[in-house]
């Protein structure tokens, strides 16, 4: 994933002075202009990107809200700049579509906002960028274009829920976590170019998705102090969940099968302390994998798991 660049606070001044302050009914918004009261959209609209720095609609909270409806954004190029991004703390963006832009929504400022029902396509870098905290992203429908799209969700602030999504050929990742102390929950992540999930910022809740028919592994954590479980994890290339890095890990009672070559498996000596317990794993070609412990006795706790065939024939 690339570092991105945050709107420039002369850049995000410049927008915020365009402010709409009318009421809550269906109203005409312009491309540049900011919402600082509930507003409803009453037309498709379309808006010019020229640079990395371009905005097409900004929301500022607290205020600040949009309705979308059945109406849509659709920017003139995928390949930089932002669709809406969501400025000051708890602004609100709900329903319709965001078209063809960069970054398509961006949950910027103060964070606290919330993102539901939005249908989101054809975006060239990530389909919702939150890069500020104690926000939800909710009930989102993402459809990239493969390799010429980044992540469907990439978190990188803390402390934000994301749950009930789905998100389709992403990309790089269909969801990044980034950031510490997120919940991903209930979503559903198919057909990414790279990793359904994964998990690079420490206590992440990652529960009740399902993750299939990935390009890498449905599931890769990468940090610690993680809890993976309850997840549906099948059809991914390369394997089911890979403990790549990361201590002091909890990943039970998944449901993993018929991944590429290995079930559950870490591949490096890094991973210490991490338990794996009560997950199903079957239909791969090792369901567990662990072969740099091969007599089972390094820190990682593997206990009462399902499988067929495992790599050391110690694993439980």
């Amino acid at each position: 994933m690339q570092k991105k660049s945050s709107l420039p606070l002369s850049a995000a001044i410049a927008v915020l002075a365009m402010g709409i302050t009318t009421g809550s009914q269906a109203q005409t918004v312009s491309c540049g202009d900011v919402i600082t009261t509930p507003t409803t959209l009453d037309s498709d609209l379309t808006c010019t990107i020229a640079d990395e720095f371009s905005v097409a609609i900004a929301i500022e909270g607290p205020s600040g809200s949009l309705t979308m409806g059945d109406y849509s954004l659709t920017c003139s190029t995928n390949e930089f700049g932002t669709g809406i991004i969501l400025l000051g703390s708890g602004a609100r963006l709900t329903g319709g579509s965001v078209i063809s832009c960069g970054d398509a929504v961006t949950l910027g400022g103060n964070g606290n906002h919330y993102v539901t029902g939005v249908t989101i396509t054809d975006f060239g870098d990530d389909a919702v960028y939150v890069e500020s905290d104690s926000n939800v992203v909710s009930n989102m429908h993402i459809v990239g274009d493969g390799t010429d799209s980044d992540e469907g969700i990439d978190i990188q602030g803390n402390n934000n829920l994301v749950n009930s999504n789905i998100i389709e050929f992403a990309g790089d990742e269909g969801i990044e976590v980034g950031g510490d102390y997120n919940t991903v929950t209930s979503n559903e992540v198919y057909y990414s170019d790279n990793d359904g999930i994964e998990i690079d910022g420490i206590f992440a809740h990652v529960t009740n998705n399902i993750t299939a028919y990935n390009g890498s592994s449905g599931i890769e954590i990468d940090s610690d102090n993680g809890t993976i479980s309850l997840n549906n994890v099948s059809d991914n290339e390369e394997g089911g969940i890979n403990l790549d890095q990361g201590d002091s890990n909890s990943i039970s009672n998944n449901n993993v099968v018929n991944n590429g070559t290995n079930g559950i498996f870490i591949l490096d000596d890094e991973p210490t302390n991490n338990t794996i317990s009560g997950n199903v794993s079957q239909g791969q070609t090792y369901d567990l994998f662990d072969p740099l412990d091969p007599d089972c006795t390094d820190s990682n706790t593997w206990q009462n798991n399902t499988f067929t065939t495992s790599d050391p024939s110690c694993l439980d």
